[in-house]
């Protein structure tokens, strides 16, 4: 209930920018949120509800979906290796488009993400989607690399009640950075999108159009982080930007293993809450149970023959399902080399990074990094035996240092040391 009250809202407020830009004013505010209370508190809260025995369970219905309009990239970044899939490379069409969201809307879901495996602004016919959006009063978000400055604005213009948020994806505060993760991509064309945005929200944050930055740290980029804090700020709000540790949804994880040498902080993606929470689409209107289904691998149903109920209540759904509740069933091949973090890592993590750069702003990128890493490290030392006791204590502890002023230091030199490839996820769970 109130997951949907706070959706609504969401939507309420898209039609009404300077609405939404002063609602998210009041709160930032309220919330005191530059002072670092907002990470802190929210923290002591997740280490509270810390549960690894509790099994994901069905909802009703669909709880959120992300659409895939195509599967083809104007990149191949050392993490997503797009083009490794075994699919071949498409479109959707706009009849299949449509009958998404009719369906979703059927469900009570009113937005979607387009995206999973490729580029949205690879598909160059957007505005037929979007004609078509706005047809059902239907809210999309866009998530992109950034590297198609000369399609946001005809696009705003002509759906500014559709195209209401874009995310960004962006890893490295640095054009060297950038480039060598986002290969083939410009660090250049990141900073003209940005400032297009910008100009349409007329210098203001979080306004016409709601802009996020998503980013992966890890062992490369993770002395960059104030960095990225100082080069984003005139664009979004720190809150605003989001630090994500590594998923293993790639059909080569090798970048991430190599690059977070912390195995304890992983385990297998099995079970995985996507199956049992939300519905994804790919290209060519088959519903599947995964995010990111490279290869067409966990594919349930057709939306051109079924409904979205009839697929999330079938058989074939339900068997992913309980391939997930029982792991020594499991056939699936891209579940079974798939890993995640605990679910509490990467939002403990982005607290951690946020409110290090709230407290102690005026570190150097190698002391923050060590802070950082210390932090990692001590983590993955207490989830070695699954001591939560020991984790809470532990990030308590790091907190109230950063908090009084003090910065980490990490018992090993990560950064002179060879790097420490993680072991399969399924020989790293306990």
């Amino acid at each position: 209930m109130l997951k949907n009250i706070k959706n609504k809202t969401r939507q309420i407020l898209r039609k009404y920018p300077e609405l939404r830009h002063r609602v998210k004013i009041v709160q930032r505010t309220l919330s005191r949120i530059d002072t670092g209370k907002t990470y802190h508190e929210n923290t002591l809260h997740i280490l509270k509800n810390i549960n690894l025995n509790n099994p994901p369970k069905k909802y009703d219905r669909p709880q959120g979906s992300l659409i895939e309009i195509t599967n083809s990239c104007n990149l191949n970044c050392t993490m997503c290796n797009t083009k490794l899939s075994t699919r071949p490379a498409g479109l959707m069409k706009p009849e299949v488009f449509e009958r998404i969201i009719k369906e979703l809307k059927s469900t009570g879901i009113s937005s979607a993400g387009l995206h999973t495996v490729g580029e949205t602004f690879v598909y160059k016919d957007l505005k037929t989607l979007f004609k078509i959006a706005r047809k059902h009063k239907f809210q999309v978000w866009i998530s992109t690399n950034a590297q198609f400055p000369n399609s946001i604005e005809p696009l705003f213009d002509e759906f500014p009640e559709v195209f209401t948020d874009l995310r960004i994806s962006i890893d490295g505060a640095t054009k060297e950075t950038f480039e060598h993760i986002r290969v083939d991509g410009s660090f250049e064309k990141v900073f003209e999108t940005l400032e297009i945005v910008h100009r349409i929200n007329n210098r203001k944050k979080f306004y016409k159009i709601g802009l996020t930055i998503d980013s992966v740290p890890n062992m490369e980029t993770i002395k960059e982080v104030p960095l990225f804090f100082k080069t984003f700020q005139k664009y979004v709000f720190p809150e605003s930007i989001s630090f994500n540790v590594i998923t293993g949804l790639s059909p080569d994880d090798s970048y991430f293993k190599s690059t977070f040498p912390f195995k304890y902080l992983i385990r297998s993606a099995v079970p995985c809450y996507m199956p049992f929470e939300n519905q994804y689409f790919t290209y060519d209107g088959k519903a599947t149970m995964c995010c990111r289904d490279y290869n067409g691998e966990i594919t349930v149903g057709d939306i051109m023959k079924e409904t979205s109920m009839e697929i999330w209540n079938g058989s074939q759904s339900e068997a992913v399902r309980q391939q997930h509740l029982a792991p020594e069933t499991l056939k699936i091949n891209a579940c079974k080399s798939c890993f995640m973090p605990f679910d509490f890592i990467t939002p403990i993590t982005d607290n951690f990074l946020h409110f290090t750069n709230i407290k102690l702003p005026d570190l150097s990128g190698d002391e923050f990094a060590n802070s950082v890493t210390a932090f990692w490290e001590g983590l993955n030392e207490a989830m070695q035996n699954n001591n939560i006791p020991q984790l809470n204590n532990f990030v308590t502890k790091s907190f109230n240092e950063i908090a009084s002023g003090r910065h980490l230091s990490p018992k090993e030199n990560f950064f002179n040391t060879p790097k420490i490839p993680v072991e399969s996820a399924e020989s790293s769970t306990t």
